[in-house]
């Protein structure tokens, strides 16, 4: 069997190549300008679709639009000229606060989705809707990474970790478990699963956590949110499938800190 990971080179793609690599399967990353085509030297058996622009606050809606409408199009045309198992990267922003998304990040996830159901008799295809996720290898998304990164951050300088004043839940998931689902989802069925640990855990808990397991109290500075109009207040993953999570948020948030950066 011969693996395909587009976005390759990001988060959730670098976290999936290394597990896959230490279990000696051949796996390749492809790297290429998806939005002008997407043909790849080798075909492989099956594609894994990660590479999109994950900016929930993003400005230019059509940007948005191109890079993560467009270039699922792209892959999944060659997919479906192929007969290959593709499984693709949603998101939990497709609920936003309960009535549909709250950003184009959103719209453009569940727009894919939408489409993915309409190709699921001619291919088997599987989309994974991630919800809060964290881990090593995250700090390259800058100021998209999880607000558990950035409170190690900034705690790690001496700096007040910055939290919204007002009640905000999240269903945050170790990245580790984000890779366990996405070997489970080679066997599964076509269809849009979530993936999440079922748990929505308030922001000002998770900030006890990170302080608890860095070992400090440093009094956090709380700010009105400025994306209050883009962002989600509660999310909790609907695990109606066979995936159970490994980690907690305290066991994940103990393994990234003491093992990784």
């Amino acid at each position: 069997m011969k693996y395909l990971i587009t976005g390759s080179q990001g988060f959730i793609g670098i976290n999936l190549l290394q597990k896959l690599k230490e279990e000696n399967i051949e796996t390749e990353g492809y790297i290429e300008n998806i939005s002008k085509g997407f043909n790849p030297l080798k075909k492989p058996d099956v594609i894994y679709h990660l590479a999109a622009n994950t900016h929930t606050i993003e400005s230019d809606d059509i940007e948005m639009y191109r890079n993560n409408v467009l270039i699922f199009l792209n892959v999944l045309e060659y997919a479906c000229n192929n007969k290959i198992r593709m499984i693709y990267a949603s998101s939990g922003a497709i609920y936003g606060n309960g009535v549909g998304p709250l950003n184009a990040y959103g719209e453009s996830k569940r727009m894919i989705d939408r489409m993915a159901q309409r190709f699921q008799k001619r291919i088997p295809l599987v989309g994974l809707r991630f919800f809060n996720v964290f881990g090593p290898n995250e700090k390259q998304k800058g100021n998209m990474a999880s607000m558990i990164t950035q409170w190690r951050d900034q705690i790690n300088k001496t700096e007040q970790p910055v939290i919204f004043k007002g009640e905000f839940k999240r269903d945050f998931i170790y990245v580790k478990d984000i890779v366990k689902a996405l070997l489970l989802a080679r066997n599964l069925q076509s269809g849009v699963y979530d993936v999440g640990t079922g748990i929505a855990t308030d922001f000002r808990d998770i900030l006890k956590i990170v302080q608890e397991t860095l070992k400090t109290k440093i009094e956090p500075r709380f700010i009105e949110n400025p994306y209050i109009d883009k962002y989600q207040t509660f999310t909790k993953a609907n695990l109606g499938w066979e995936f159970r999570p490994d980690y907690t948020v305290e066991s994940g948030i103990r393994d990234y800190f003491e093992n990784y950066e």
